[in-house]
């Protein structure tokens, strides 16, 4: 057996924090070893064409909907027709459809990806729990128990998971998301990709990048820049992503008198050219597993500020890296902005140290290297085989 081959199953390739991490796990993969298939539930979406450019196929399943049958059944014929030996799962949908699909195809070693144990219902609606989110864990939660493994990118998700389930521990395994630090650390004028903004060029420029959702908090930090920008009339702050709230974020910064101090952006993919404007990142969730988004920035060399929830402190060192603030606060959100923007010798200080911490425990290569170790602790155990270098898998 000269390659094993993995299936890489996600519920779409839009542009997120899973869809990333999977993207730099394939295309990062030791191909003498392993022979990848990404396959989406849903439609190809802009990763697609990142995965492809590397040489690894993409397999849409165009599904209609939850009770598409025939996509399902096509899911089943892909695992028995290509000899699958692992499917790796990312997301909810993907994780339930990897788990049983993948043990009636009788694929011998199943992962599945938690990125979050939190749903976003719960962390708005703190006081109410939808049926629908109840459903979605007792699904989650039956499902899981099909796992040969599940990844969790935080160790907060992985103790969350143990209290909240009876899956067996050492099933869980933490795999902390990376960051390719190539490209991140961008020269050039940043006056001219100021001015391609719309921003003042002596301007001090608050970031955020993220989906405009309920869950990233973003209201939060509108309400926080009206503080900041009143005390310190030179902010500016660049909002980077799209979602279902950027129509009520953008009425929201027009009924505080200061959306002439505030760039939506949209959805981009030049994350790193952006950050080179920023002089701070900020994160203002209500609830993270890992965010990306920080791990981006600081390898651009960027101080974060950032609500202390989920496993966004394994990541930011407060008073080190950056500055932890809580949730829901935009007084203490717009007092971490206006201190590290009014101290930049301390900002920048901040941004060198979380640049030299991610590039210890936080890389692209570190990831792909435990996930492969991952993989051949499983294959020996499940699969019986070990890989000799020059020969391909061979039979314990």
């Amino acid at each position: 057996m000269e390659r094993v081959n993995i299936i890489y199953l996600i519920t779409d390739l839009d542009i997120g924090g899973a869809e990333k991490a999977l993207a730099r796990t394939v295309i990062g993969l030791d191909k003498r070893m392993y022979n990848p298939t990404v396959c989406c539930l849903r439609g190809r979406g802009p990763v697609a064409e990142e995965i492809e450019s590397a040489g690894v196929p993409v397999a849409p399943l165009n599904m209609s909907g939850k009770f598409d049958l025939a996509a399902v059944f096509r899911l089943f014929r892909l695992l028995w027709k290509e000899e699958i030996s692992i499917v790796h799962s990312y997301l909810y949908h993907a994780n339930i459809l990897g788990r049983i699909v993948g043990r009636v195809a009788r694929v011998p070693i199943i992962i599945s990806s938690e990125r979050s144990v939190i749903l976003s219902e719960e962390v708005v609606n703190k006081n109410t729990l939808e049926m629908g989110s109840r459903l979605r864990r007792l699904m989650n939660g039956l499902s899981m128990r099909l796992s040969d493994r599940v990844v969790t990118v935080s160790e907060l998700v992985r103790e969350t998971l143990i209290a909240a389930s009876k899956i067996d521990p050492k099933r869980l395994v933490t795999i902390h998301s990376g960051v390719n630090l190539e490209g991140y650390q961008i020269d050039g004028d940043i006056t001219a990709k100021k001015k391609g903004l719309g921003l003042e060029t002596s301007a001090a420029v608050i970031g955020a990048i993220g989906r405009l959702d309920r869950v990233k908090g973003v209201e939060y930090l509108l309400r926080a820049a009206a503080k900041v920008i009143f005390k310190t009339p030179d902010a500016a702050f660049l909002i980077v992503g799209d979602g279902s709230q950027r129509e009520a974020l953008e009425q929201l910064a027009r009924s505080l008198g200061i959306s002439h101090r505030m760039v939506f952006t949209g959805q981009r993919d030049d994350v790193p050219e952006l950050l080179s404007t920023m002089d701070v990142l900020v994160l203002p969730s209500l609830y993270e597993g890992l965010p990306n988004a920080v791990l981006e920035a600081m390898a651009a060399g960027k101080p974060v500020i950032a609500t202390h929830v989920g496993g966004t402190p394994e990541v930011v060192e407060d008073k080190v890296t950056g500055l932890l603030v809580p949730p829901r606060d935009p007084e203490a959100l717009a007092e971490a902005i206006i201190a590290l923007i009014q101290d930049r010798e301390r900002a920048e200080a901040m941004g060198q140290v979380g640049r030299a911490r991610v590039e210890e425990y936080f890389s692209v290569e570190r990831m792909i290297a435990e996930t492969e170790t991952l993989y051949e602790e499983l294959i020996e155990e499940k699969m019986r085989m070990h890989y000799v270098p020059g020969q391909g898998w061979q039979l314990i």
